[in-house]
């Protein structure tokens, strides 16, 4: 692993490849843009920029002696002729503005004139007494005059050719390094990806070609091994606990058949006061001991919903049902029970398991309130969702019940004393609400404690 991971080069290495693998692209280009340059004025096809004003040594004694006339000088001068009071007699196509700076080249002003390319001047006295202006500049020409005047400009398209040369060769290479690193890039966003999606089964196959990227995703990969052997551990965790508890509420059943069964024989004989009192108690502490059992069995099951498949159920056909049971479980203890407006829809859920599960919401609301109390049950549908909500005047709920309440076997004794309760119906409530893609919420009111349970509407 340490010798793949050394050969793989760095972000620095890489960067000085592009700059080095850039530049020499570069320069290969200028020689052979300067090679094709020479070639084609080895053939002719072009002339050197200076050949105007090396011509001159020639043209301008023969203007002067007479054995050339303006209009046979070579198709790279631009000219113009002017008599002895400085009056333009004739000229060769020329602008307005290079006439101008051929009349300031008349009066003895022979500087550079122009911005693009320098226009110089030359002043030939002809054998008549007129001057003659010579007008060129340092560019190069075509080997023809037929080509002079209908190809562009040679000099500046060779030059606009190298740049564009050079810009193609830039962004090729900028594409190809970019590529590498885009790559990696994008190995390290499906591997966050796949840890973030929780699949955690397949290793990483890929490697990166920087050797920083791929270290971070060595890294990646050994955080995966460890979270999938994470859950796997807790996943045997939870299936050892699930069969233990399968078993305990399996064998439960028996001793609480038979303490349930001989009570009830009990109660059917002629009892003094006290002892049908006792077997009462009996009874009550039997039918809760079987409460408990059965939301044993409920969560050992595979889900919260037990057997049965999921039903759409109007919402004011479940309040009934909750508002009964509401008034029910308050009327034992002296509580009021209000119920607000009920909306139209409907849920698709398993309606036994909600049932149980407001039903939960409700007897651990009606635990913790004290007689006198009141408890509050209120139903809202917005944005696609179904918010049942209990509340209570009791203590509330503590910091860890709010934040542990809805695991299984969690009891709070800072707020809410056990009162004999396993943790149970908190917890069954939440995986109701998650197998229906919902949630559980504990909150604080204020005045006591709230437990809302979100349902999406369908």
């Amino acid at each position: 692993m340490e010798k793949r991971m050394k050969c793989r080069p760095g972000l620095a290495v890489l960067f000085w490849r592009y700059l080095l693998t850039t530049g020499t692209v570069m320069v290969l280009l200028a020689v052979l843009w300067w090679g094709a340059l020479t070639w084609l004025m080895r053939c002719g096809f072009v002339y050197p920029a200076s050949t105007a004003a090396n011509g001159l040594e020639v043209v301008v004694p023969a203007l002067e002696n007479g054995s050339l006339a303006p209009e046979q000088l070579p198709y790279y001068y631009r000219w113009a002729v002017f008599d002895e009071s400085g009056e333009l007699l004739c000229s060769g196509p020329m602008s307005e503005r290079r006439l101008e700076y051929a009349r300031q080249a008349l009066t003895g002003d022979l500087s550079p004139k122009g911005v693009f390319y320098a226009q110089y001047h030359k002043v030939a006295r002809l054998p008549d007494g007129t001057d003659c202006v010579l007008q060129y500049d340092y560019s190069m020409p075509y080997g023809t005059a037929g080509l002079q005047r209908r190809m562009p400009e040679f000099q500046t398209c060779a030059s606009l050719l190298l740049v564009a040369a050079w810009l193609i060769a830039g962004a090729a290479a900028t594409s190809h390094f970019a590529g590498l690193l885009r790559r990696d890039a994008a190995l390290l966003t499906d591997a966050a990806r796949t840890i973030t999606d929780r699949r955690l089964d397949l290793p990483f196959a890929a490697h990166a070609r920087v050797r920083e990227f791929d270290e971070t995703l060595q890294a990646m990969e050994t955080l995966r091994a460890s979270l999938a052997e994470s859950l796997k551990e807790q996943w045997a965790m939870e299936q050892q606990r699930s069969l233990e508890l399968a078993a305990l509420t399996h064998d439960l059943k028996t001793p609480l058949s038979i303490v349930s069964g001989n009570a009830e024989l009990l109660a059917e004989d002629a009892l003094t006061a006290a002892q049908r009192q006792n077997v009462e108690a009996i009874l009550r502490g039997s039918q809760r001991l079987e409460d408990y059992v059965a939301q044993l069995r409920t969560m050992t099951a595979t889900g919260p919903e037990g057997e049965g498949a999921n039903e759409t159920v109007e919402i004011r056909r479940l309040a009934e049902g909750w508002q009964s049971a509401g008034r029910g479980l308050c009327a034992a203890k002296q509580i009021a029970f209000r119920c607000g407006d009920v909306p139209a829809g409907s849920v698709t859920v398993h309606r036994v398991s909600l049932d149980r599960a407001v039903g939960n919401l409700l007897d651990n609301a009606v635990r913790y309130t004290p007689r006198g109390g009141e408890i509050s049950l209120t139903l809202h549908a917005a944005d696609g969702c179904l918010s049942v909500a209990v509340e209570d005047s009791g203590p509330g709920f503590s910091a860890e019940a709010l934040a542990k309440g809805d695991q299984s076997f969690f009891t709070s004794d800072a707020s809410r004393p056990q009162s004999g309760h396993l943790g149970l119906g908190l917890y069954f409530a939440a995986r109701v609400a998650r197998s229906c893609g919902g949630e559980l919420r504990l909150s604080n009111t204020g005045r006591g404690g709230r437990a809302e349970l979100l349902l999406p509407l369908g």
